[in-house]
């Protein structure tokens, strides 16, 4: 089910909102979420719930760093049998690839890409078509789970090369500096952990190799199944590519390792084209720089290929009904026809 995810993502948030003082109930009738979501696991839950639930909760305990508390609460573990079969790989490389890989069979609403480069590895995380303070929360919640799963395999003191979020940094940075170590930035083009080259050849030996054969070919025949994979695939190469390089056809085509006409035919197919697909995803990150960034209105029409401003304003305001500025504005509580940007 496409937009949908098991609420086993929300495990740990009725503690969690119990210890600060607030019936978690309350939160998910607010967030329009069944409580049988909060006591168990495997109840179909739509994404648009989860951001709710996560915003709500967030405002009611005022607490802005509501996602990095509840990763305390859970870890990786929600991921189920795609962490056996990380746990089974011979590298945290590895590992972080079958997560990338694999990530698809436990929701479709958000996007994990494991890139090797000259530094390592990048590991980005994002929401697919979703924009408001709800995903802030998640994005948060998602690399602070990816960090511990890293700090048991490297030991608490590991810190990453860097950190990066999409969005502004809240007033108070501390439980962000304690989760993520200092080498942490906001308003940046992406949300990642970018790992060393020691970090990514590190090994993991503690973890049965059978078990992990058994299981990794009953996730690739489940994953097979999934014919709309080569949406997901392209939509999120594309998010990964276009702030920062050429995101055209034989580039995305390219990078998943597939002929320019095959990944045309195959979209067709799904019932969507390559044009839709990247304009789709241009727009879904021009409403996620406008309102969670601090980034200047001309940065981010160049981050988005519009060869002027004027142009991006225009083509965003067919979109929301309203400039850029008008939207940063209206975000923030501001006058957008005084907004110096």
């Amino acid at each position: 089910m496409q937009g949908y995810l098991p609420s086993v993502v929300l495990t740990g948030a009725a503690p969690l909102l119990e210890a600060l003082g607030v019936q978690a109930e309350l939160i998910a009738t607010g967030a329009d979420l069944p409580e049988l979501a909060l006591r168990s696991t495997d109840v179909p839950i739509r994404g648009a719930q989860v951001l709710r639930f996560l915003s709500l909760a967030a405002e009611v305990t005022r607490c802005r760093d509501f996602g990095l508390r509840l990763s305390e609460y859970q870890g990786l573990a929600v991921l189920g049998p795609i962490l056996v079969m990380m746990q089974g790989m011979r590298t945290i490389g590895e590992a972080m690839e079958t997560l990338a890989e694999f990530y698809v069979l436990h929701t479709s609403m958000s996007s994990v890409r494991a890139v090797r480069d000259e530094q390592g590895m990048v590991l980005t995380y994002d929401l697919e078509n979703a924009a408001g303070p709800g995903e802030v929360q998640a994005i948060e919640l998602g690399l602070a789970n990816g960090m511990r799963y890293l700090r048991t395999i490297c030991g608490t003191d590991w810190q990453p090369a860097v950190v990066q979020f999409r969005h502004a940094a809240p007033a108070d940075c501390t439980m962000h500096w304690r989760t993520f170590g200092s080498s942490l930035r906001f308003d940046q083009d992406r949300n990642a952990i970018v790992l060393d080259h020691d970090t990514v050849r590190r090994p993991i030996t503690h973890f049965r190799r059978n078990a992990h054969r058994v299981l990794e070919a009953h996730l690739r025949r489940e994953r097979a199944q999934i014919e709309a994979l080569w949406v997901v695939r392209t939509q999120a190469v594309i998010r990964a590519l276009l702030p920062f390089t050429d995101s055209s056809l034989s580039a995305i085509a390219r990078a998943l390792a597939i002929s320019p006409r095959t990944l045309q035919r195959r979209l067709s197919e799904a019932g969507t084209s390559f044009d839709e697909i990247r304009e789709e995803v241009r727009e879904d990150l021009a409403v996620k720089y406008v309102q969670q960034s601090n980034l200047p209105l001309a940065e981010i029409s160049e981050m988005l290929g519009y060869s002027q401003q004027s142009a991006f304003s225009r083509a965003f305001k067919r979109l929301r009904g309203m400039t850029p500025r008008q939207l940063r504005a209206k975000c923030r509580g501001t006058d957008g026809e005084h907004t110096d940007e």
